[in-house]
């Protein structure tokens, strides 16, 4: 007998396709009030009013050092998710990033269940581990990129795709500006303020905090009268990252969450690079992004990346626009001297406003074929 009710399983590994996939669950009740929404996510997912089979997301697990510490958390999400999609056989199966983990589970999905999947968000198959594109023309009904240069990747390869628009650029029009962000923040109109973004993972933070409160100390002994700020993602216990800076007098302030209105607040912002990192350039705002890993991770993805930058804004302009200090590069010295120089030359901070403004117009100009709920919308029986 068919079900009364349509019933769509989203996966979300981490935080930023969590959000992602709560802004989709909202839209999706909306139009079908009885809909039925499961899946892996965390607290986004949870609150649009998702029923999760785990919350994965909270964890935030990426990296091979990484994986093997929570080896056991993501193993049990995976069998419980298995077990899940053969219970309930959902109309739409919906993986958002999280290529790990979720082209393993197409796999599950479509070669014993059967089941009609969309994946949102691509693996970054340009980047690295070109061949998982074999695996999504076998398991995967449907590609949803972000990327305008990704439709082609698939068209070429006859992979069903469609660009839908990357979610930021919608996100961030609403954004808003240095003196509103102040004032609801709090902080000083007239001040020279960087924001310290160290990312929204617990190894992030392990590797990132001690550079960026070195970086700190320098920055304070040529310029004493800045000012810092440092979001605490919703993944990070704050304890743990205030810790760098306990028993110290230097002037950083910390902010639950609020990572957009921090960056808009700020002069300069030194970012991890990640999702934040394409967030400050849709800002405009001056900016160098970091990264340092582990050792295996590191040496690891060296062999195997085939690009030529980290930072998506980058590879979007193939060219450096945004400085990248990463691994041994990033560490206090090479920060300070860089955000010392940059303010030095009084053209720099209006030459990387005015490449960033580029960028974001050309991502903002390209049409999408659908927008992602269209796309589910018409995969729905």
């Amino acid at each position: 007998m068919q079900k009364e009710y349509k019933h769509v399983v989203i996966i979300a590994g981490e935080e930023s396709g969590d959000i992602h996939a709560a802004s989709l669950i909202k839209q999706l009740k909306s139009a079908h009030p009885d809909i039925k929404i499961s899946g892996i996510g965390g607290k986004h997912m949870d609150a649009a009013g998702a029923e999760l089979i785990s919350d994965l997301a909270r964890y935030g697990v990426t990296g091979l050092t990484e994986v093997v510490r929570y080896l056991k958390i993501l193993r049990d999400a995976f069998l419980a998710i298995k077990k899940h999609l053969n219970d309930s056989k959902p109309d739409l199966l919906i993986l958002v990033d999280y290529p790990g983990f979720n082209l393993r589970l197409a796999k599950y999905a479509k070669q014993e269940l059967g089941l009609k999947i969309i994946y949102y968000i691509s693996p970054q198959i340009w980047a690295w581990k070109a061949n998982r594109i074999h695996l999504i023309k076998k398991c995967v009904d449907r590609m949803a990129v972000i990327l305008p240069f990704e439709k082609n990747i698939y068209d070429k390869a006859g992979v069903p795709v469609s660009f839908v628009g990357h979610p930021l650029v919608e996100k961030m029009a609403s954004s808003p500006d240095l003196v509103t962000s102040r004032k609801a923040l709090e902080l000083p109109l007239n001040a020279t303020i960087i924001a310290l973004l160290p990312g929204s993972r617990t190894h992030e933070i392990e590797r990132h905090m001690p550079v960026l409160h070195d970086t700190v100390k320098l920055l304070l002994q040529k310029k004493p009268e800045l000012k810092f700020i440092i979001p605490i993602a919703g993944t990070i216990n704050p304890q743990k990252i205030k810790s760098y800076f306990s028993g110290t007098s230097l002037p950083v302030t910390f902010i639950s969450g609020k990572s957009i209105e921090c960056m808009a607040a700020a002069d300069f912002v030194i970012v991890a690079s990640g999702t934040a990192s394409l967030e400050c350039a849709l800002l405009e705002k001056p900016m160098c992004i970091i990264y340092k890993s582990s050792f295996l991770t590191y040496h690891a993805a060296m062999k195997l990346i085939k690009v030529k930058f980290l930072g998506l804004c980058n590879l979007l302009v193939n060219k450096m626009m945004v400085p990248e200090f990463l691994q041994y590069d990033c560490n206090a010295i090479e920060l300070s001297r860089y955000i010392l120089n940059f303010y030095q030359d009084s053209t720099q901070p209006r030459k990387m406003i005015d490449q960033l403004s580029a960028l974001k117009e050309s991502l903002s100009s390209n049409k999408s074929d659908c927008s992602l709920f269209d796309l589910v919308e018409s995969e729905l029986p």
